[in-house]
Formats: C-alpha cells, sequence, structure tokens
C-alpha cells in the first residue's frame, strides 16, 4: 500500500488497472501474469494485487482451475 516511501503508482493498489484492461481477454492467473508481469517487480507484487482486485470484488478467481473472472 502507499505510504511515504512507496508512491501510489509502486503500490499494489496502483497497480489494479494493469489488470483491470485486460478484462476484455478471457485468461487464467499463469497467461495473466505473462502478459502483464513485466509490468511488476515480482510475482509477489502481482499476486497482492490479485488480492486486492479480489478483496474489492473486482475480480473472481475459480482455484480449481485458475481461470480469472471479471464481475459486473
Amino acid at each position: 500500500m502507499p505510504n511515504k516511501v512507496i508512491t501510489l503508482r509502486e503500490s499494489a493498489l496502483g497497480r489494479t488497472p494493469i489488470i483491470l484492461r485486460e478484462k476484455a481477454s478471457r485468461s487464467n492467473l499463469v497467461s495473466l501474469y505473462d502478459k502483464v508481469g513485466k509490468e511488476f517487480e515480482s510475482i509477489d507484487q502481482f499476486l497482492l494485487t490479485i488480492d486486492v482486485l479480489y478483496i474489492l470484488g473486482q475480480i473472481d478467481v475459480d482455484l480449481s482451475t485458475g481461470a480469472v473472472n471479471y464481475p459486473d
């Protein structure tokens, strides 16, 4: 999360638009990371951003298939 050292743009919350831009393409976590991974410092930051989006109700992840769904 943003603080005095980490700017909003560098935080997980600030990275959510990167994942939300992929809303039109149906994908699973692996293929989504392949598409946007270069925008994140690490896979940990990517997964933290996925967690933030899940908590905010912006995505749903099917844990059995890894499919990422974007509720309307």
